[in-house]
């Protein structure tokens, strides 16, 4: 997402988004996570939304507060850092997988397909379910993307 800095006489000023959150997300220590960037443009103020591992300490925060700001005050631009604590079910490390509902989901969905489908029919349906994986991802991300463009290339050889 774009956002509109400014207008000067030679034009607008935008800053891109997903740029900022990437330089944001990059100099995070492991736990944490830059969810949304938010920049109001008439205030100079850049939000920085990051979620933060439960039981984290001031430290941590205070440390990170001020790296930020130094990053982007050079620019010009006042940082506001809105702290949000990850929810106990979503953070994996503290919840085993066995207590999460997709976990029991996906338990009755095997039970019942070794039941009606048998071993023969289980292979079948992973076999399916490889090919669509292979096929969606080929499709819809940059990665598989590249790797048509590349594969093109070389036909066109």
């Amino acid at each position: 997402m774009l956002f509109l800095w400014t207008t000067t006489k030679i034009g607008k000023i935008w800053l891109d988004g997903d740029s900022i959150r990437h330089i944001v997300s990059k100099r995070l220590p492991e736990g944490f996570y830059c969810q949304e960037v938010s920049f109001i443009g008439d205030q100079n103020l850049l939000n920085i939304y990051i979620t933060m591992p439960e039981g984290d300490n001031e430290e941590d925060k205070v440390r990170l507060e001020k790296k930020f700001t130094d990053i982007f005050t050079k620019s010009g631009m006042a940082v506001h850092i809105n702290w949000i604590n990850i929810a106990p079910q979503d953070n994996p490390k503290t919840n085993p997988v066995w207590t999460m509902p997709l976990f029991w989901a996906g338990a009755a969905a095997a039970l019942t397909a070794i039941v009606h489908l048998g071993l023969k029919g289980i292979l079948w349906s992973l076999f399916a379910a490889i090919i669509g994986y292979g096929v969606s991802w080929i499709l819809l991300t940059d990665d598989g993307k590249k790797q048509i463009s590349i594969l093109m290339q070389q036909f066109r050889r």
